[in-house]
């Protein structure tokens, strides 16, 4: 089975369950980048690797209220 948007929402919405941190969202996106790449439609391989380069400093990351509307447009993708 296909990892899907409404997985990643999930997934996601669990992590910000415990507060938000963009360094937490980054490392759970890129793990589950690695994990399930094969199956992934181009939408959510760009989603991921969104999520992941905020690894890469604050000016790609993803404000709190921007995670919420991610996180609500997956569910409706």
């Amino acid at each position: 089975m296909a990892y899907s948007a409404k997985n990643l929402s999930e997934d996601l919405g669990k992590e910000m369950e415990h507060g938000y941190r963009a360094s937490k969202v980054a490392k759970l996106a890129s793990q589950i980048h690695h994990n399930h790449r094969r199956e992934l439609s181009r939408y959510l391989d760009c989603k991921l690797m969104q999520l992941t380069a905020m690894e890469e400093g604050p000016e790609f990351e993803f404000s709190e209220g921007e995670m919420r509307h991610l996180i609500s447009e997956l569910r409706s993708h």
